[in-house]
């Protein structure tokens, strides 16, 4: 088992809209569904919780950007990316090379939504270093438009992140751990996410998602 500072883990899916309406079903609140630039081709909803959250995220145009995303959704939906949060994107990029692992140039997105445009900028991780998954590190230029008070409020009860539960756990242990904030531990077995709130509950989202959730009670 290991520890990192988890900004978002990515639920990589082939049809965004009813796999954000499995969630809401589930008893999360998800957000609307907003479209990264045309660059990224990719579109999502994210489950925010507190120190994280579950993006879902679907592809609505083949892009170069997107091709690794693409693979991996051949594969199946599920979890298929897990990004460490930074407060300096530069030194983290500069971070993994000193380590030895290879990384994409940093890239800055953006994505509009009803409260003004969200920008951040992420450094990809080659997936030869993380068989099966898309890993990379993020940072949020404008966290104020995406963690915001009453999405946090789920009506499962639902507030933060515990575990993150996949095949690939061993192929995270060489990454660097980045950024700050409360640790989440990644560990090997069939995908799952944990997550802790007011009330325990369990959902099958296998079907669309291609992951369990288990929410245990403080």
């Amino acid at each position: 088992m290991m520890s990192l500072a988890l900004d978002h883990v990515v639920v990589l899916v082939a049809d965004l809209d009813a796999a954000g309406q499995a969630f809401e079903a589930a008893g999360f609140h998800v957000t609307p569904k907003t479209l990264h630039s045309a660059a990224m081709g990719t579109a999502n909803r994210c489950v925010m919780l507190d120190g994280s959250y579950i993006e879902i995220m679907g592809i609505v145009a083949e892009t170069d950007a997107n091709t690794t995303w693409r693979k991996l959704l051949s594969q199946g939906a599920g979890i298929r990316g897990i990004a460490l949060g930074s407060r300096d994107i530069e030194a983290s990029a500069a971070a993994l090379a000193s380590a030895g692992i290879g990384a994409e140039p940093v890239r800055h997105f953006s994505r509009l939504t009803a409260v003004g445009e969200l920008r951040f900028s992420v450094a990809r991780i080659d997936p030869k270093s993380t068989p099966g998954l898309q890993c990379l590190v993020c940072q949020h230029h404008t966290a104020e438009l995406l963690w915001l008070p009453e999405t946090l409020v789920h009506p499962n009860g639902t507030a933060r992140l515990a575990s993150v539960i996949l095949p690939q756990a061993a192929s995270l242990s060489d990454l660097p751990k980045d950024g700050a904030g409360e640790g989440v531990s990644i560990e090997p077995g069939s995908s799952k996410l944990l997550l802790l709130g007011s009330q325990a509950g369990h959902h099958d989202l296998r079907e669309t998602c291609g992951v369990e959730l288990e929410i245990l009670a403080e």
